[in-house]
């Protein structure tokens, strides 16, 4: 997102913020009220100190455990517009336009936002961002930075391995990312080679794809459905159980802790690289 910047010598505020329609949506004041259809920002404003702002989330948050007493309105394509409404936010955070007219029809001031499709820099950004909205320069910072300086030292320690091993990511039911989406930046970072290279977005492969260009290694989203499978028993990760299932949901959530999420697979990709 385009901020519109501001001298330094000025105060931040009013601030404009360019949404992903090209509009302008202007604070005259940090709001103070957020309703949030995203895990990414929830993540974000609680790790910047500012988590006593958001006053509802969907229905799907899960971290950190503040958000437990946090109320969900719907999901960011069913959203709860009457619970909206009644908790009277002074800001509404979506990452879909699917709610956006009924929203702003309703008097509501919304910030639209489409959410990271790729680019791992663009996180710490989106940290930085949100920091400037709520008047938390400081705390955005602090976090930014260190996002950044762990991504680089990923980053660094990769830099003399020439190749790394074929790779498939599963979503659940072979759904899996193609080259242009936020993980597979990962894998590029860690010289991994995405055999689901044909593909935008995400897609579903087909069992008989996935013995075909045989991976070594498999992450296994959310559990492994994958060393049981008969039709996938040839697969040289299953043979070799080479199938990771991560710790956490961090690599599915673009927010501070997607670094953890990847520092964990860098460390299972590569014991001897990663202590």
């Amino acid at each position: 997102p385009r901020v519109v910047s501001t001298p330094t010598n000025l105060p931040e505020f009013p601030l404009t913020v360019i949404d992903s329609n090209g509009n302008e949506v202007v604070f005259d004041s940090p709001p103070e009220r957020i309703v949030v259809y995203d895990s990414a920002v929830v993540e974000i404003l609680f790790a910047i100190g500012e988590g006593k702002r958001v006053i509802g989330a969907h229905d799907f948050v899960s971290y950190p455990p503040e958000v437990a007493d946090i109320p969900r309105m719907g999901g960011a394509f069913n959203i709860d517009l009457e619970a909206v409404v009644a908790v009277e936010p002074d800001l509404v955070f979506v990452f879909s336009p699917t709610f956006l007219e009924q929203l702003e029809n309703a008097k509501l001031k919304v910030l639209y936002l489409k959410s990271l499709q790729e680019d791992v820099a663009r996180v710490a950004e989106n940290i930085r961002l949100w920091g400037r909205i709520v008047g938390n320069q400081k705390g955005a910072q602090a976090a930014a930075v260190e996002f950044e300086s762990r991504v680089m030292k990923v980053i660094e320690t990769m830099r003399d391995k020439i190749e790394g091993p074929k790779v498939f990511q599963d979503e659940g039911d072979l759904w899996t990312p193609g080259p242009d989406t936020l993980i597979a930046e990962v894998f590029d970072i860690l010289k991994m080679q995405n055999i689901a290279h044909d593909i935008s977005g995400y897609a579903q492969l087909s069992p008989g794809i996935l013995v075909e260009r045989d991976p070594e290694v498999v992450i296994a989203s959310y559990g492994d459905n994958i060393s049981d499978n008969p039709a996938l028993a040839g697969v040289t990760a299953v043979k070799t159980r080479r199938v990771f299932v991560p710790s956490s949901d961090a690599l599915s959530i673009a927010g501070p802790r997607f670094v953890e999420g990847m520092e964990e697979l860098a460390r299972w990709v590569y014991p001897d690289l990663f202590e």
